[in-house]
């Protein structure tokens, strides 16, 4: 409750002050009181009180932009990091496109079959190298395909990289724009001695 009163009573002072200097500034020259200290005193925290309200508002306000600023930085980074690890998987399936392990595996088959003596087990071992051969041939020629699209697709997912990196910048820009501005209300706002 005496909250409330304090409350109550700062209210009417600030409406006395703005009413007295709202006379004051109608008439100044017929009032007998426009010398006084009293109404200097008055039209000193009067000034003071726009000014602080005028802090305030702009306070408020960058308040909200620096808000607003943190929630889209953080959604462009997330955006700039999840084509960064969408890049990181496509050249890990290109790398892996590229690898000639299987090789291996036709190169001990056609040792083995040199190696044979018996010619119908040689016969056997010289059908399963061509079946192989020829499904390594598809298999090699799919992953040549499944390279291509990939690099096709890391080179659009770069580009989208770069300008969405350049969008990042751009707001960060802002941010630190924002910061100054903050920083120089607040200089602003530091009592006058």
């Amino acid at each position: 409750m005496s909250k409330m009163k304090l409350i109550l009573s700062f209210i009417g002072i600030c409406l006395v002050l703005t009413l007295a200097a709202q006379a004051q500034t109608q008439s100044p020259a017929t009032s007998p009181v426009a010398a006084t200290p009293d109404v200097q005193l008055l039209r000193a925290i009067l000034e003071e009180l726009r000014l602080q309200r005028t802090v305030l508002q702009r306070t408020y306000v960058n308040a909200y932009r620096a808000q607003t600023l943190t929630e889209r930085l953080a959604r462009q980074q997330a955006r700039v990091d999840s084509l960064g690890e969408e890049i990181a998987q496509l050249k890990s399936v290109i790398q892996h496109a590229q690898d000639t392990r299987d090789e291996d595996e036709l190169k001990d088959l056609l040792a083995t079959i040199n190696e044979t003596a018996d010619p119908q087990q040689r016969a056997a071992l010289a059908q399963s190298y061509n079946s192989l051969k020829r499904a390594l041939e598809r298999q090699r020629e799919y992953a040549r395909q499944e390279a291509d699209r990939s690099r096709e697709r890391q080179q659009q997912l770069e580009v989208a990289w770069r300008t969405e990196q350049a969008k990042l910048a751009e707001l960060q820009e802002q941010f630190d724009t924002l910061e100054r501005e903050l920083e120089l209300v607040a200089a602003e706002s530091k009592p006058r001695k």
